[in-house]
Formats: structure tokens, C-alpha cells, sequence
């Protein structure tokens, strides 16, 4: 609108300065004429300004004014044309189309909508697409992880069922592995279930005063027989005897029973697992150290994925493995409370750190991760 206003108003002041010349000059000649003795009707009409000699000036105002506004209205025209076309093309399934008009105007302001409009329509798509694959790994990777345990269980129970002559011990030993085949079974349902909600928002984080010194001291200290089973010591450094955090003591229970179950499970090699803790004025610390096994670096950046195992855990001796599941769940519960957690990995061990706010904010987006201090980076060695 603002582009045809002036488009107007300047077709109108140069079609009033060729007016104003034309009708200055020619009255001038046809008056000099008249005066020289060129007495005719044509000279008359223009020397004196009668009624045809007007509408003949204002006639010929109107065309040059058109012809003025047209001209400038065909880069307008050949916009809107532009516009035109990319909202088919657009309409038609081509997001790939891009509009660029130069200049500033209504037109310009309204192809960059256009462009912005198109991106956040490929990226809604591609959100999407990725929404799909991401429930097609996550039906197919089920399927896989309750199969091969069910597979055990059915394989072993046919086999007291149909085969009356297995000594009682076979018997015992049959049964067994079914049994922990059954908890497996039932350990990958629960995690399944508690992924699925902690994933789609369907657990409510219940905020309240939390000890966290407590809750790691307590927490490896009901590890211990699986500290003990596989070989390994630990060690609990904490810069303070008690600290107090805002948080879900619930959830962060399952965060770092995760971690802890994960340190015990790929670092035996290591033979022992380092917790350390350290407080400042706002944020709380929690480092859990392994000395296994080394993820290597290309590794680092998927392992909280969902599903994500590394080559490690699918050809260890540690035991069946897990749903790949934990550690996407250990980060699904560090960003409800708006906290962060990352991993390295070299010879000098495998750390896990969690950084929580002591105070929490509802709504506040996670904030950025701080370098820590040489000396708390030292302490784990």
C-alpha cells in the first residue's frame, strides 16, 4: 500500500512540472504569435486559455501521469507476480522455492514472511519425519529386547515340559535361568515405560528440599553387594558434609542409580568407582569416575541417545545388555531440572558429570555449562 501511495504522488509532482512547462511555454508561443498577427482559431484557443485548450492540457496530463505510474508500477507488478508464483509453487509441495526482492516495501517485508514461512514449514516436516523414524526404532528395538529374553524363557520351559527324564538338578538350573530371563524381561518394561513417560511429559517433577550428599551417600551404599559382586571399591569425596537443592528426589534417586549402575557395569576393569561432589554459591557439581573401559571419542556425542549402545556393550561379558535406555533417561531427568549433564572419556577414566541449580527455576531454560576449576578436575585422578 505504502509503495503505490508514493508511486502516485510521484507520477502526480512529475506530471505537474511537464504540465506547468507545457502550458507555460505554449501559452507564451501561442500569445507571441497572436501578437505578431497570427490571428487563427488554434492560436486563439491556446493564447487566451479557452475551454478545448484546458480539457486538451488536462487530457494530456492524464495520459503522461498513466504512462508515469505505469512505468513505475512494473517493478511492483513484476512483485507481486514474483509473490504469486512462489505461493503456487509453495501450494503445489515445492518447499525448495526461495523470493528475493530487493529494496524495502510491503513486498520486500512480504517475501521474507514467505521464506520464513516456508523454513518453518520444512522444519515442522522434518520434525515430523524424524517423529516417525524415531517410532519406528523405537517398535523395532523393542521387539528386539523383549524377544531374545522371552525367546530364553519359552526355549528353557519347553524343555521341563516336554523332557520328563532331567535330573532334578538340570531341573533347578533350567529354571533359574528362566527366572532372571523373567526379571530381565520384566527390568526392560519397567525401563521401557518410564523412558515413554519421562519422553512425552507424563511425569509431573515434584519439587522439594533434597539432601544430595545424603541421597549419593544412600544410594551407593544400597550398591554395595553390586559393588562387591563385581570386584570393585568406591570412593565418596564431598566438599561438603550437607548441602540442600531444590529438586525431585525421586528422579534424581533414578539419574544417579543409572550412573552408578553404569560406572559398576563397564568399569571392572577399572576396580573401582569415584564419586565426587562439589557445591559452589549456585550450582552442585557430581562427578562419577569409571576406570574401564575407554568410549572412544566418536562415540561421546551419541551416547545419550536413546538406544544407543556402544560397540562395547554389545560384545562385553558384563552380563545382557541393557535397553540403551538409561543414559537417554539419565538426560531426560538432568534437563527437567534444567541442569546438564556430559561425558569424557580417556585413560585417565570415564566421567559422567551432572550440574544441577541449587535453586530451582520454573521455566527457566538450562543453563550453560561452566569450566570446572583445575583442582576439582584433578581430584578424580
Amino acid at each position: 500500500m505504502m509503495q503505490l501511495v508514493t508511486n502516485i504522488g510521484v507520477a502526480t509532482v512529475i506530471t505537474a512540472v511537464i504540465e506547468v512547462f507545457l502550458i507555460t511555454n505554449i501559452t507564451a508561443i501561442t500569445t507571441f504569435l497572436y501578437q505578431t498577427g497570427n490571428d487563427s482559431p488554434t492560436i486563439k484557443r491556446f493564447a487566451f486559455g479557452s475551454t478545448i485548450s484546458v480539457l486538451l492540457f488536462v487530457l494530456f496530463g492524464i495520459i503522461i501521469f498513466s504512462l508515469i505510474f505505469l512505468i513505475m508500477q512494473r517493478k511492483t507488478a513484476r512483485d507481486i507476480e514474483m509473490i504469486a508464483e512462489a505461493v503456487q509453487q509453495i501450494s503445489e509441495g515445492d518447499l525448495t522455492t526461495r523470493l528475493d526482492i530487493a529494496g524495502e516495501g510491503e513486498f520486500t517485508e512480504i517475501a521474507e514472511n514467505i521464506n520464513r514461512m516456508e523454513k518453518d514449514i520444512r522444519d515442522l516436516i522434518e520434525k515430523e519425519r524424524n517423529s516417525e523414524q524415531s517410532k519406528t526404532d523405537l517398535i523395532t528395538n523393542v521387539a528386539h529386547d523383549l524377544r531374545t529374553p522371552l525367546t530364553s524363557i519359552i526355549g528353557y520351559l519347553e524343555l521341563l515340559r516336554k523332557n520328563n527324564n532331567i535330573s532334578p538338578e538340570m531341573q533347578k538350573r533350567y529354571l533359574d535361568i528362566a527366572y532372571n530371563k523373567s526379571e530381565r524381561l520384566q527390568k526392560l518394561i519397567e525401563e521401557l515405560f518410564g523412558f515413554t513417560k519421562l519422553s512425552y511429559g507424563k511425569v509431573n517433577v515434584n519439587i522439594a528440599e533434597v539432601d544430595i550428599v545424603k541421597l549419593l551417600a544412600q544410594l551407593l551404599e544400597e550398591s554395595y553387594p553390586n559393588f562387591v559382586k563385581n570386584g570393585l571399591s568406591y570412593d565418596f569425596v564431598s566438599n561438603t558434609d550437607s548441602q540442600i537443592i531444590e529438586a525431585d528426589g525421586d528422579l534424581l534417586a533414578r539419574l544417579f542409580d543409572n550412573l552408578i549402575n553404569n560406572a559398576i557395569k563397564y568399569g571392572k576393569e577399572g576396580k573401582r568407582v569415584k564419586v565426587n561432589l562439589r557445591a559452589d554459591r549456585e550450582i552442585v557439581t557430581i562427578k562419577i569416575v569409571n576406570y574401564g573401559y575407554v568410549i572412544p571419542e566418536k562415540e561421546l556425542p551419541l551416547i545419550f541417545d536413546r538406544f544407543y549402545r556402544t560397540d562395547h556393550s554389545r560384545t562385553t561379558q558384563n552380563g545382557p545388555g541393557g535397553t540403551g535406555l538409561g543414559l537417554a533417561i539419565v538426560k531426560n531427568i538432568t534437563d527437567m531440572h534444567h541442569g546438564v549433564v556430559s561425558v569424557s572419556s580417556d585413560l585417565s577414566g570415564t566421567v559422567f558429570t551432572v550440574k544441577l541449580k541449587i535453586h530451582f527455576e520454573e521455566g527457566k531454560e538450562y543453563f550453560e555449562s561452566r569450566n570446572i576449576d583445575s583442582k576439582n578436575h584433578d581430584s578424580r585422578r
